[in-house]
């Protein structure tokens, strides 16, 4: 009988320290308690870079939300296949640049193998990105925006 109790903890341990293959982040996994339905407000370009990008941030908050429930992930190009992004609070206009940019993965002979792409819902704090991510390699990674700041959860590098 001890036998069998102490194999019983020795095979339920190494269950639990076996490594948990994590699942792929989607929207609904970072669901939002609620929507901001009211005018958004003007951004509020307090810093050299928010005024540097002004018109795209004005146009793009007066849109309203379209990511988190109450803020606008605005996106403009940097470049031929790149995109930047700043993150607008549509309830107070405060704005934020994540250090978010993303690039089209581009072969030493010219050609496009992974085209960028920043993806976001409305009801979701969840951001995915696809193509070279901050230059620091190319893939998928999945953020979320949560006290105010975007954090990397998950980066899948492509093979």
């Amino acid at each position: 009988m001890t036998k069998t109790l102490g194999w019983v903890v020795f095979v339920l341990a190494a269950l639990v320290a076996r490594p948990q293959s994590i699942a792929v982040p989607d929207f609904g996994d970072f669901p939002v308690r609620e929507v901001f339905r009211g005018t958004p407000a003007v951004p509020i370009l307090a810093t050299p870079e928010a005024r540097r990008f002004r018109t795209v941030l004005t146009r793009q908050a007066a849109g309203g939300p379209n990511f988190a429930g109450s803020y606008t992930l605005a996106r403009w190009g940097c470049g031929a296949g790149c995109v930047s992004t700043a993150i607008i609070d549509a309830r107070t206009g405060q704005v934020w640049f994540p250090n978010l940019r993303v690039e089209d993965l581009i072969t030493a002979q010219g050609k496009v193998t992974l085209h960028h792409g920043v993806g976001s819902e409305l009801d979701s704090e969840l951001v995915i990105a696809e193509g070279v991510i901050n230059e620091q390699g190319a893939g998928t990674a999945y953020f979320r925006w949560h006290d105010n700041a975007l954090k990397l959860i998950r980066f899948d590098r492509l093979k």
